[in-house]
């Protein structure tokens, strides 16, 4: 049986945050025929999709984090 429901905890939405934010200042995927290092379209949505996902939760900016001690 697949569960509906899942827990995230403090830590859990600070890594994920973390990864977010690194992916979307510091890392790259495509080369541009000029040599340029770019983001793809691609990765841009999937990066704008977790961004959502955070700031779905509360957890984007931080101030809503708090530990969660049922789960």
């Amino acid at each position: 049986m697949q569960t509906t429901a899942y827990t995230i905890t403090l830590h859990d939405a600070e890594v994920f945050r973390d990864l977010v934010t690194f992916l979307g200042e510091d890392v790259f995927d495509q080369r541009q025929r000029n040599g340029a290092i770019a983001k793809s379209d691609a990765f841009r949505r999937r990066i704008s999709e977790a961004r959502s996902v955070l700031k779905g939760i509360g957890a984007y900016e931080g101030v809503n984090l708090k530990e969660n001690h049922n789960g």
